[in-house]
């Protein structure tokens, strides 16, 4: 009978066929309409805002008056990320819909391949992905979270990031204790120098000493090293930390090192981690398979803003690995952070907080409202977006 005819196909034919057709789906999805009920807004515009205090924020503008803003991670040298946002980016984001996160992601991603997938392109890309999500939260009157499933908790604990190098022991607790006074009951330092290779002056041991000795057994204390030691200098640092009652032991090597990595995490019983400077979630695979991480640390103005962080959260659930995000920026990415903190399970512990002075927080409040910090936990309003709202004329005399 007809119907009952054996047909033999091959491997290579069936899966050339499934590909043609999922190219035309794809193709098709991504001309399609957006859902019935939800608002028809294009993109119309994007516009970089270039901060005198040295930071880049970006701008997304739709034909329905919503607009959305976000922040690169800062580098010296914002002009290069305004053009890659305004040249690159924003040719291919403007006609599209607001609702496109994910297409445009893909074709930036894949369109400009000969910049590279480290630095500047995602970090511009970051900075106008996280635009983008706050003008579909506003668009949708809801909180960009409740886009990425819900709450999975209510407020998120943090800890006070103590950024500046070579502080003397006394000096770092005398710089940490207002903020434990705040309530803090976690920290982290950076004792030592980027990239120094073992060598000039390292008082690691002895400033964390200070502090264990002025916060007590209790106090939880990161100890980030910038990818200052050589693996056998980091394992014997390393054991005194673990003696020392360090929680977390964060790019003690450099970062592309996962042979390292992996050789350092069996011989330590301390978490180790990183991932700053991973900004795909391809490279927070290959620190977790390859280099054996146990706590992954993206950072959304890094990695490509929220559409990636929110994979690179799935990879961790997958993998079992605590994420502790990066987080040196206080208002757009603080925010930003935020919304992934709240809706990712595997966001388990503290997370960053600058306790250093921010031009933006401390000498130009950037923000109407700041973000609500309080007993060592974080907190925002449940408005559309991100959330917060930037001082216009704060931003107009801050551009540069």
């Amino acid at each position: 009978m007809a119907y009952m005819t054996e047909q033999r196909t091959s491997r290579r034919s069936w899966l050339s066929g499934a590909a043609a057709g999922a190219s035309g789906l794809l193709a098709g999805s991504a001309q399609a309409a957006v859902p019935p009920g939800t608002p028809k807004l294009k993109i119309t515009d994007v516009k970089t805002y270039r901060l005198k205090t040295g930071q880049i924020l970006v701008e997304v503008f739709t034909d329905g008056g919503i607009t959305g803003m976000g922040e690169c991670s800062p580098t010296v040298n914002i002009n290069a990320l305004s053009a890659i946002v305004e040249n690159q980016i924003k040719r291919i984001a403007v006609g599209r819909s607001a609702f496109d996160a994910e297409f445009i992601w893909k074709k930036v991603y894949e369109a400009h391949y000969k910049s590279g997938h480290q630095g500047f392109l995602m970090f511009a890309l970051a900075g106008f992905d996280i635009a983008l999500w706050d003008v579909m939260g506003k668009a949708l009157g809801v909180p960009c979270y409740m886009m990425m499933g819900g709450k999975v908790r209510d407020k998120v604990p943090i800890y006070a990031s103590a950024m500046r190098q070579h502080r003397t022991p006394a000096d770092e607790v005398k710089h940490l204790e207002p903020w434990v006074k705040r309530g803090f009951t976690a920290a982290k330092i950076h004792p030592y120098e980027f990239y120094a290779f073992d060598q000039g002056t390292d008082d690691t041991l002895d400033v964390v000493r200070a502090i264990r000795s002025a916060f007590g057994p209790k106090f939880r204390l990161i100890v980030d090293m910038n990818h200052a030691y050589t693996v056998h200098r980091a394992i014997q640092i390393g054991r005194e930390l673990e003696k020392l009652g360090v929680v977390m032991f964060e790019e003690p090597i450099a970062p592309e090192d996962y042979e390292g990595y992996a050789r350092l995490c069996d011989a330590l019983d301390m978490p180790v981690s990183a991932g700053e400077e991973s900004c795909t979630r391809w490279q927070h695979r290959d620190l977790i398979v390859y280099g054996k991480i146990d706590v992954i640390q993206p950072d959304v103005s890094k990695c490509g803003g929220l559409t990636e962080i929110r994979k690179i959260g799935v990879l961790a659930g997958i993998y079992n690995r605590p994420v502790v995000t990066h987080n040196t920026q206080p208002t757009f990415c603080t925010a930003a952070h935020y919304h992934f903190w709240v809706s990712e399970p595997m966001c388990l512990y503290e997370q960053e907080y600058n306790c250093e002075f921010h031009a933006l927080r401390d000498k130009y409040p950037l923000l109407k409202e700041p973000i609500g910090i309080e007993g060592g936990f974080v907190t925002l309003p449940d408005k559309p977006g991100l959330g917060i709202e930037v001082d216009r004329k704060v931003l107009s005399e801050l551009t540069a």
